[in-house]
């Protein structure tokens, strides 16, 4: 369990790990061995084996190299984007610039939702999503996570996150009648999970689970009551 004096001030997070320019370089790392191992080995071959053999050991050769590329390039190539908290507040920097900053002593209130993911695509399928939202007087602070079916089922937190339905869901009362409050808090949430995409801070689950708890040990007063 985290406490104020255990943690270093102020705990700095960073985010973003896929950035863009991790990805292109991945991309382009992968062409380049995939290119350079293909015209070896077609040159080795020659006339003596189908090209077809080139293009496999091509691709196996750039899946490879680019996977364990790709971890290292994570630890030591960071996107320059940070969530810093500390007792004067929470801050989200790109570069030493600030994005959002919420103060200790604002009105913040906070939105926590999480989804499990339906589709495969860079996130696998099965995957949960958890979300925390600081909002404060105009000011708007998203981080967010996503974490295996094991991890997110073993996560002591789970309860305090709304589950976010799919969109207009009727939320109907045990006499059949529409649950405005939980229509409300949908539409909320909603609108939230728009802000991720556009400016939400992506943390390792590792990350998410720490910076969540530091939340509840420096601002019990934001923070919902744990389920």
């Amino acid at each position: 369990m985290l406490t104020a004096s255990s943690v270093q001030e102020p705990a700095i997070f960073q985010v973003d790990r896929e950035h863009t320019g991790l990805r292109l370089a991945i991309l382009a790392s992968f062409v380049g061995v995939w290119l350079v191992v293909f015209v070896l080995i077609s040159t080795l071959l020659a006339a003596e084996g189908p090209a077809l053999i080139a293009v496999l050991v091509g691709f196996g050769a750039a899946y490879l190299v680019t996977h364990y590329l790709e971890r290292y390039l994570k630890g030591v190539w960071h996107s320059g984007r940070s969530i810093q908290v500390s007792s004067a507040g929470v801050e989200l920097a790109l570069k030493g610039a600030q994005q959002a900053q919420i103060l200790s002593e604002d009105p913040a209130r906070p939105l926590m939702w999480r989804f499990v993911i339906s589709r495969r695509a860079r996130i696998p399928k099965g995957w949960s999503m958890f979300a925390c939202a600081l909002t404060a007087e105009g000011q708007y602070l998203c981080a967010y996570t996503f974490m295996p079916p094991d991890k997110s089922d073993a996560y002591p937190r789970q309860g305090s996150f709304s589950r976010l339905e799919p969109k207009k869901p009727r939320t109907l009362r045990d006499d059949g009648r529409e649950d405005l409050r939980l229509a409300g808090e949908q539409k909320r949430l909603r609108e939230a999970e728009s802000m991720r995409w556009v400016a939400g801070a992506e943390m390792t689950p590792e990350d998410f689970i720490a910076f969540v708890d530091l939340l509840y040990t420096r601002f019990p007063e934001w923070m919902p009551a744990e389920k």
